[in-house]
């Protein structure tokens, strides 16, 4: 098995536990408070990191710059849909991500992928839309605005064209000046947006909030991985998004284990195919 391939199994556990600490976060703060100080204590630990930052060639910043905006809409419209659509119209709408980026990878990197390939995907895409659809104790009274729905597919789209962004510049950056000029961004839009957005922030509760420091340790690890990743010439973006679905087996253990999630067995069960598929990508 390639290299490459063991990080991105290693990348969805690294997110599978981000997200129960976002959970955990969120009783105590904000989603803005929680996103603007993590994306801070992310940008101050890649400092440590990153010393060859301000060698990297400045005719790159622009296209980094535009992906963090990217990432910054992606994320706000990612926020606003968890709190009016369903959540299983949020999940299976989430799944148009693989979609965008295997046109996309196709389109601007050259990539291609043979019919088991196509076979295994279409396993994953069904598994990932009966995981989501399994939820009875969605809040079936939200309404479904089309508005909201085109919204997050745009942000799907997003999600897909940073990818690519990454695969292309990591050609001519490395991956700790990406890393360190995209928290530096993210960090200065976040902060903007929560300072013009929060009528109040609660320093003292962020302070105590240890999920915090958490979840920034984990996005910082996880967009390590990536940007390796990306570097290696044998990876492709398809593959790396396919693999990133593992998470989501893994946040449904974690689910049951951390916040007692009902329906596990029947999740576990559609899981199976998420990771059939998975498989069939990589044996063949």
């Amino acid at each position: 098995m390639n290299n490459w391939i063991v990080l991105m199994v290693v990348d969805a556990f690294v997110i599978s536990f981000s997200e129960v600490f976002k959970k955990k976060a969120l009783k105590k703060n904000s989603t803005l408070e929680i996103t603007a100080f993590f994306t801070g204590i992310a940008f101050i630990v890649n400092i440590f990191f990153s010393k060859d930052a301000f060698g990297i060639d400045y005719s790159y910043l622009p296209i980094i710059l535009l992906k963090s905006i990217i990432i910054v809409v992606t994320w706000i419209i990612g926020i606003k849909a968890i709190k009016e659509l369903q959540l299983s119209i949020y999940g299976i709408i989430k799944v148009s991500r693989i979609l965008f980026t295997t046109i996309l990878s196709c389109m601007f990197l050259g990539e291609t992928f043979s019919i088991t390939t196509l076979i295994g995907m279409i396993i994953v895409i069904i598994g990932l839309i009966l995981v989501n659809i399994t939820n009875k104790n969605d809040e079936i009274k939200r309404k479904n605005s089309i508005k909201i729905v085109i919204l997050f597919l745009i942000s799907c789209l997003g999600s897909a064209i940073s990818a690519i962004i990454d695969k292309k510049i990591l050609m001519h950056v490395t991956t700790s000046q990406l890393q360190f000029w995209f928290y530096f961004f993210l960090t200065i839009f976040f902060f903007i947006i929560l300072f013009f957005r929060e009528r109040k922030i609660d320093i003292k509760t962020v302070k105590n909030n240890y999920y915090i420091i958490l979840i920034a340790i984990c996005l910082v690890i996880s967009d390590r991985i990536l940007f390796i990743v990306n570097v290696n010439p044998s990876s492709k973006v398809i593959m790396m998004t396919i693999l990133k679905q593992l998470s989501i087996v893994i946040s449904i253990i974690l689910g049951k284990l951390f916040f007692k999630e009902k329906e596990i067995i029947t999740k576990i069960f559609y899981s199976i195919l998420i990771i059939i598929g998975v498989v069939i990508m990589i044996a063949f």
